[in-house]
């Protein structure tokens, strides 16, 4: 019975078969999403430090000269420039490692044409994925352009090697099926 247990071993079995979808366009929004909370959070902390600076009570003035006396306002009534700190440091470290993450993946190589199909039509076939995936989750693998290969052969292939594998292999098939019959 076919089953993502099923398509976990293909894709074990068979390495240029590690065909993932690449969420591009929801990758680049969560970092446009986090871009703008940042620069959000980068106008209140300059709000806040005018507003310290521009305090008559001097330990809040002061605030912007020692990291140290700004670290020790820390649950005092004069905290709210740390704590906003505080928020950045988390949202932007965050920020940062999905930003480098994103070009991790987008780094990654594409699958060529063949694998894509011969994945597909393992998908659809009767002895293979039996159109196992319902809905939503069976369009997994339609945006050929939002596709990736975790495959190292994919990605050690010359232009030579890649059109040799993924055009005259194919067509050479082809033809040989249509002179059996």
């Amino acid at each position: 019975m076919a089953s993502y247990n099923r398509l976990a071993a293909l894709i074990g079995k068979y390495q240029e078969l590690a065909i993932f979808r690449r969420f591009q366009t929801l990758n680049a929004k969560s970092l446009l999403y986090m871009q703008a909370e940042l620069l959000n959070l980068e106008n209140e902390l300059k709000s806040i430090e005018f507003d310290d600076q521009s305090s008559k009570d001097i330990h809040r003035a002061s605030l912007h000269t020692s990291v140290f006396d700004l670290k020790e306002s820390s649950g005092s009534e004069h905290q709210l420039q740390w704590n906003k700190a505080m928020e950045i440091r988390d949202k932007l470290e965050r920020y940062n490692k999905a930003l480098v993450l994103f070009s991790q993946v987008q780094a990654l190589p594409n699958p060529s044409l063949r694998d894509l199909h011969t994945f597909q039509e393992w998908l659809d076939r009767p002895d293979g994925g039996d159109f196992f995936l319902r809905g939503r989750e069976a369009e997994m693998w339609e945006e050929e352009e939002d596709v990736l290969t975790l495959s190292r052969h994919q990605a050690n292939k010359d232009i030579v090697t890649g059109f040799v594998n993924d055009v005259v292999v194919p067509w050479y098939h082809d033809l040989r099926c249509r002179w059996d019959k």
